[in-house]
């Protein structure tokens, strides 16, 4: 096991795959680091070193803090590319993870090659908020149990496409996160944090060549957030994905992370937005 010792907290990350670059995960609201899915890690690790971080607070990462910042989470990845000896490596977050890594790549620029933010947004006034299905799943009704509330929670952020084909696969990850729940302590931890960041006007200050990733059905985080994201910060890239709700890297793993690894890989001209709407492909 691996760890790396951040202020207030010692934060555990695994390291897969080969290659000359460097991927560093930073995950959603809640989530565990084995919850990035088996095929998108393979698809990515192929040709990358690919670390993957659980936040303070989760699983095997341990905090005695109660409270803390969703900077405080930046700072965690900073202690994880120290630990590894790395001054630098392409970042990509999903959700919550996509804030603190919009953070990272503004504040701390020299840490972070490209740049991969995924069903996320620039939080503050101007987001566009959640449908309600999406809101329902973040505060289910009280005497679920562990697996109801999460097996309601992805049912509700994923497309109704994925959902009704992929039971085996939600299945899998309820079985994960009830033998490994997160505890109610972090997660309210982690909700304030990002409820109290507003990166509105931050993000226009982020030079990594950046590539947005959205699912054209998000319930959580609406596609709309997506597009203002990618205008906002110079030179970036948006890749919509059709049929696909909050979670592209379960819902179209192999898509999500070709679609990645090409950006990772292509020469950028980061002069000028560029909206890659997958739709279109």
């Amino acid at each position: 096991m691996a760890f790396a010792t951040a202020a207030g907290a010692t934060i555990h990350y695994t390291v897969e795959g080969g290659g000359s670059d460097t991927v560093l995960l930073l995950m959603g609201l809640g989530g565990h680091a084995s919850e990035w899915g088996s095929v998108f890690i393979a698809d990515l690790a192929s040709d990358h070193r690919v670390v993957r971080m659980d936040n303070r607070g989760i699983a095997q990462s341990q905090t005695a803090w109660t409270s803390w910042t969703l900077e405080d989470m930046a700072n965690d990845a900073r202690a994880v590319l120290d630990a590894l000896g790395l001054g630098r490596a392409h970042v990509i977050g999903t959700s919550m993870g996509g804030m603190v890594a919009q953070l990272l790549a503004a504040k701390h620029p020299e840490r972070v090659g490209r740049l991969v933010l995924m069903a996320t947004s620039f939080g503050g006034s101007e987001m566009v908020q959640p449908e309600q299905r999406a809101i329902d799943a973040l505060a289910p009704p009280p005497g679920l149990t562990v697996a109801e509330q999460r097996r309601k929670g992805l049912r509700s952020l994923t497309s109704d496409e994925f959902a009704d084909a992929n039971s085996d696969l939600i299945e899998l990850l309820v079985a994960q996160r009830e033998r490994n729940p997160t505890s109610a302590l972090a997660f309210k931890a982690q909700f304030d944090a990002l409820l109290a960041s507003d990166r509105s006007q931050l993000v226009a200050d982020i030079r990594s060549p950046t590539l947005v990733v959205h699912g054209e059905l998000d319930p959580l985080v609406p596609v709309q957030n997506a597009r203002m994201l990618a205008a906002r910060i110079p030179g970036a890239q948006l890749s919509v994905l059709p049929r696909c709700g909050h979670m592209p890297h379960l819902e179209r793993p192999v898509e999500t992370a070709q679609t990645i690894r090409t950006f990772l890989e292509a020469r950028l001209d980061t002069d000028t937005n560029t909206d890659t709407d997958a739709r279109t492909r």
